[in-house]
């Protein structure tokens, strides 16, 4: 038979059991003869069963020493070490149910209306404006009478009436019998119809052209406009029953006043 020992036919495993079967036996035999106490057994039992640091984290792991009360006021500056006995962190649960809504808060009170300010001041007056162009002339302005008698048998007059429904001021032409003992009434002709009236005339006369002893002749007209031309007609003079026979057109006298003249004036074109 060889010096050697024959090597064990158990693994680590079944090993370290054995070993732990028989530490339990030998307690068993102590205690029950008196000779240790059962508190001083259960130490020896934990001592002789103390996990090693390989099986709680491995090599790496190692338990943090406690620091004393000196050191604990006093605040740390470098950032802790992580914790490599630490075991992984779990899944993350699933998210719970909504909580049920919340009552509804009192309404607040109603702010009240800030008082109205106070007027402003009143703006500078602006500049004036500019002057308007100036209005037509009126109706009242452009009213004119006159009169002419060369003869102990008739009168003549000639007169410009205001105008009627926007039209321009109207002009006529008057003769009156003076035979007999009262005289007759006037009798007029408008020549406001004739040809080429100007339509803004505002003043008016009249003449008479005597011919020979027998008083007979032409009435001539005349009107000045607005903007101060001249214009003239005649009328014929019916002796026998003291009448007018006004049928002629009214025609620019020849030469217009101007300016500055003298003997002379603006020649019609």
């Amino acid at each position: 038979m060889s010096s050697r020992q024959a090597p064990s036919l158990l693994g680590p495993l079944a090993r370290t059991r054995f070993r732990k079967a028989g530490m339990l036996a030998s307690l068993t035999l102590v205690l029950a003869t008196g000779v240790v106490s059962p508190t001083a057994a259960a130490a020896a039992s934990v001592s002789d069963d103390k996990p090693t640091a390989t099986q709680q984290g491995g090599k790496d792991c190692r338990p943090h020493k406690p620091r004393s009360a000196a050191e604990s006021s006093v605040p740390e500056t470098k950032p802790k070490p992580k914790d490599k006995c630490k075991g992984a962190t779990g899944a993350t649960g699933a998210t719970g149910p909504k909580g049920p809504t919340g009552a509804t808060g009192a309404t607040g009170a109603d702010g009240t209306d800030g008082a109205t300010g106070a007027t402003g001041a009143t703006g500078a007056t602006g500049a004036p404006g500019a002057t308007g162009a100036t209005g037509a002339t009126g109706a009242g302005s452009c009213t004119e009478i006159d009169a002419s008698q060369d003869s102990n048998n008739f009168e003549l007059r000639a007169a410009l009436t205001p105008p009627v429904m926007g039209g321009p001021a109207r002009a006529y032409a008057g003769i009156r019998d003076l035979t007999g003992n009262t005289p007759r009434p006037f009798l007029w002709s408008d020549l406001s119809d004739n040809e080429d009236y100007p339509q803004d005339a505002c003043g008016i006369s009249i003449t008479q052209h005597a011919q020979g002893m027998q008083a007979q002749g032409d009435a001539r007209i005349d009107v000045i406009t607005t903007a101060g031309q001249i214009y003239e007609t005649t009328c014929s003079v019916v002796t026998s029953n003291r009448t007018l026979t006004c049928d002629q057109g009214w025609e620019l006298v020849n030469m217009q006043p101007a300016p500055g003249q003298e003997n002379g004036g603006t020649v019609v074109p």
